[in-house]
């Protein structure tokens, strides 16, 4: 029969296995859901561009289903990884017109390109919003804490 601190560790193991599952599924879905909010509102809400069309944009600017257009806003077009119980999402949407831009798309955004000059080429920190939204909901604590409940039992998470 296996020691207490045996037992304990295996406990440890399986606790840290459900945390990295939640992590990886509910919290990096939710994650992703909460970037596609940011993008529209510090991108899609800030106006609309002169010299290029957004591709999840609905036709007056406004974003609307961004599924499967390649933006930004796009959950297929970010990626999320999971190590030692932390949770990574990048949003690797690439440039409408690659050759226009030759930089990252999401650090041309959050960092500003083109030197600036116009509204829509300003720095527009999409990420430090999700955070900030994050944040201030704890949405992300309580999808955790949820996922966790349907893996461990709610006699187990409170």
């Amino acid at each position: 029969m296996p020691s207490l601190q045996q037992q304990l560790r295996i406990i440890e193991q399986k606790i840290k296995k459900q945390i990295d599952d939640s992590l990886r599924k509910e919290l990096a879905t939710h994650v992703k859901s909460e970037i596609s909010h940011a993008v529209d509102t510090q991108i899609y809400q800030s106006g609309i561009p002169e010299s290029y069309s957004r591709r999840a944009s609905d036709g007056s600017g406004k974003m609307s289903n961004p599924y499967n257009t390649g933006s930004l806003a796009d959950p297929l077009e970010m990626e999320h990884s999971v190590s030692n119980g932390q949770l990574m999402v990048m949003d690797t949407a690439l440039p409408s017109k690659p050759e226009s831009l030759n930089m990252d798309l999401t650090y041309a955004i959050v960092h500003g390109y083109w030197g600036m000059d116009h509204w829509w080429n300003e720095p527009r920190d999409f990420l430090r919003k999700t955070r900030e939204n994050l944040k201030n909901s704890n949405s992300h604590v309580e999808v955790m804490r949820n996922a966790l409940k349907k893996r461990l039992g709610s006699n187990v998470i409170k």
